[in-house]
């Protein structure tokens, strides 16, 4: 996955813990992490896997996919092919669409099994 999709979690994140009266430190504790840690989830910084997904949304009692909800920001996710013009094909933009999708999730392992 790609940045700009941490980017919208993390702000799901801060929007919650701006709702619950809370501080990034105090879901860290919670969590066991550092502040700067939380931060960068925060921040779109880091990548968050499954389990530290699952942590979170078990911290701020809420689901899983409420954390992950970004289609009230999915415009932001759109990616730029200004370098290929317009797509105009239907067909095009779903394939294009599926090999970002295919691109991001090789980064995302690449990511994870780098550290």
């Amino acid at each position: 996955m790609e940045r700009a999709f941490y980017e919208l979690v993390g702000k799901n994140i801060s929007d919650l813990l701006a709702r619950k009266e809370m501080t990034q430190q105090s879901l860290a504790d919670v969590l066991g992490i550092s502040r700067q840690v939380m931060c960068k989830i925060i921040n779109g910084q880091k990548a968050i896997n499954i389990i530290e997904i699952d942590r979170i949304s078990k911290a701020l009692e809420v689901s899983i996919e409420s954390l992950l909800d970004v289609a009230s920001r999915k415009h932001d996710l759109q990616p730029q092919f200004s370098f290929m013009g317009e797509l105009n094909s239907e067909q095009t933009k779903e394939k294009v669409g599926m090999l970002k999708e295919v691109i991001d999730e090789i980064l995302f392992l690449e990511e994870y099994a780098n550290g």
